[in-house]
């Protein structure tokens, strides 16, 4: 009898240390120089990750530019908005989980092991798109940890629309998403008031979409904070895209990031999507056609809890995307300038072991630690960002879902 159903051996599992990994039952059991078990990899001293976690895209959207045009492309956020309006008015079952089932297949593929995605659940689609992604949600439970967010993706303040968010939340969505931008001018603060009746109302976390504009004056993030706050939801609260911080003086930003600290709210950046989004150019100083990223470093430094997620997939929000995570790590570090070594650590914890946390899955390359890891294609975390975003071996659960071992021979070659 072995000691272990799989080990990895010869894996780097930091800098300095190359080790191998014993894994029984689903975790991490052993880490050390072991032999025994019922099967085995050879890493060849290539960098072993956790799991990639995508904490934010939009499966049901994904793979929507099979559907469009090229008049389609290149509009603004809210012209992409009506077009996604008249494109889902003809969703299917069978439509979405043939598009869906397609970008989790490529996710997979590049190393991602837990999702979180945003469900549409709004008056066009009603709550089609919710059924099919928990169709899928069962169909891939032992190759992949999907997370459903019920997204109102046309508002909830409308007595409609909260019934289908409800109804959503019955059907088994996990987490309550949220989008105060789509009310209308006024509403946005009611939005966020039904946001947290739900999340308490059937005991969820919450993960808002808030500030996808340059615009510091349409922030909505301080009142997410107040909110947060009087509710006593500390830790309960995600907060995606952020952006109008980029913008806010630095003084004022550094205050609302302590106060963000304080009640734990987690921060989730999509940087390829929020570099794209496009805004309509109005002479006015404080608006800006182009888009940019929140201040990832400055969260970072402070111990803001800070997730990363590809967002759109070959959408109308984001037409690109190959469902790599080291992309949109490549889009992160290049554009905040996250160059230092401290600062690839943090980036690459932004996609694995940061996003676990905010999913409440127990990821690391620990003993006790369950067993999601891929071996990369890199001998070092620079050497994975400049890889060509193929990944040799993902695992599972302790399972093996893929393995080509032509990839390490030829990295030593």
């Amino acid at each position: 009898m072995s000691g272990f159903s799989l080990v990895i051996k010869n894996a780097r599992i930091n800098d300095t240390t190359i080790s191998d990994i014993g894994i029984n039952n689903g975790k991490i059991e052993r880490i050390g120089k072991l032999k025994g078990a019922d099967t085995s990899i050879d890493a060849k001293n290539h960098y072993v990750l956790s799991g990639f976690v995508n904490s934010h895209c939009h499966l049901d959207k994904s793979n929507l530019l099979d559907k469009m045009t090229e008049d389609h492309l290149g509009k603004t956020l809210e012209e992409n908005r009506l077009l996604l309006k008249k494109l889902k008015s003809s969703y299917s079952s069978s439509d979405i989980e043939r598009r869906a089932t397609d970008t989790i297949e490529k996710m997979l593929s590049k190393g991602i092991t837990a999702i979180r995605t945003q469900v549409d659940v709004d008056p066009t689609a009603g709550v089609i798109p919710i059924k099919s992604l928990l169709k899928l949600k069962e169909k891939y439970k032992d190759r992949a940890y999907i997370e459903l967010a019920a997204f109102p993706q046309e508002g909830v303040v409308d007595e409609t629309k909260r019934d289908l968010m409800e109804k959503a939340m019955e059907l088994g969505a996990d987490v309550v998403g949220g989008l105060p931008l789509v009310e209308s001018k006024g509403n946005e603060r009611k939005h966020l008031e039904i946001l947290f009746e739900l999340a308490k109302q059937y005991n969820k976390k919450l993960d808002i979409q808030v500030d996808e504009t340059n615009d510091p004056r349409m922030s909505i993030l301080p009142e997410v904070i107040k909110k947060t706050k009087e509710e006593n939801f500390q830790g309960r609260v995600t907060v995606t895209h952020a952006i109008a911080l980029s913008r806010l003086p630095t003084e004022k930003a550094k205050e609302i990031i302590q106060q963000m600290k304080a009640l734990k709210i987690n921060v989730i950046v999509t940087p390829s999507a929020n570099m794209i989004t496009r805004f309509a150019e109005i002479n006015d100083l404080w608006i800006r056609p182009s888009n940019s990223i929140t201040r990832v470093t400055e969260l970072y430094d402070n111990g803001i809890n800070v997730a990363i997620g590809t967002d759109n997939v070959r959408d109308i929000f984001y037409p690109f995307g190959n469902c790599s995570m080291i992309r949109e790590l490549h889009m992160l570090v290049s554009a905040t300038r996250m160059t230092t070594r401290e600062y690839i650590d943090g980036a690459i914890a932004m996609a694995t072991t940061n996003g676990a946390k905010l999913l409440g899955i127990n990821y690391g390359i620990e003993e006790g630690r369950q067993a999601d890891i891929i071996i990369t294609d890199g001998m070092s975390k620079i050497d994975i960002l400049n890889s060509d975003e193929t990944i040799p071996c993902v695992i599972k659960n302790g399972n093996i879902l893929s393995l080509d071992e032509n990839k390490f021979q030829r990295r030593n070659n």
